[in-house]
């Protein structure tokens, strides 16, 4: 019994493997950053969607932010969604970085970590490009020029499949 106890205690104590390409993505309700309705992945199924993590302290944000704006507004009438999950600790720092760096895709506030823990966020910016099946197909840990590139090319892929 022992044994047993202990064992349940060892796993117990391993974290949650990070999200990868293949799994589905986790069930999620995200608060707008400026209020409203919660923001499902579910509610978003049909779609392809890229699950941002952003923070106004993340220097490659700055980067991340601007191309992404520019993908989901070429994309969003082919059934594209951005999803940008903000990790500031108060909504003001986000809302000072995106006087600067506006966007106009759907803004959330993960400032309990539910989303980070579901997704286990690694590094900053991550994403989560997810099919129209709600299946994680591409992650991107970081941002540079050739992950936009990339993702470009991902995300046209993804919405020439069929839903």
């Amino acid at each position: 019994m022992r044994f047993v106890l202990g064992a349940l205690a060892i796993l117990a104590s391993i974290p949650a493997a990070a999200v990868e390409a293949g799994m589905p993505a986790p069930a999620l309700s995200m608060a707008p950053l400026d209020g409203g309705a919660p923001v499902t992945l579910a509610g978003l199924k049909g779609s392809v969607v890229y699950v941002d993590f952003w923070a106004s302290w993340c220097v490659p944000c700055r980067l991340s932010m601007p191309a992404l704006e520019d993908l989901y507004k070429r994309n969003k009438s082919r059934g594209f969604a951005v999803v940008g999950v903000n990790k500031d600790a108060g909504v003001a720092d986000a809302r000072r970085f995106l006087a600067k760096v506006p966007v106009s895709f759907t803004l959330v506030q993960d400032g309990a970590d539910a989303a980070a823990r579901g997704f286990d966020v690694k590094a900053m910016p991550s994403g989560y490009l997810v099919d129209r099946k709600g299946l994680v197909r591409q992650v991107h840990r970081g941002f540079t020029a050739e992950t936009g590139a990339t993702l470009e090319k991902e995300i046209d892929s993804l919405l020439k499949e069929p839903s």
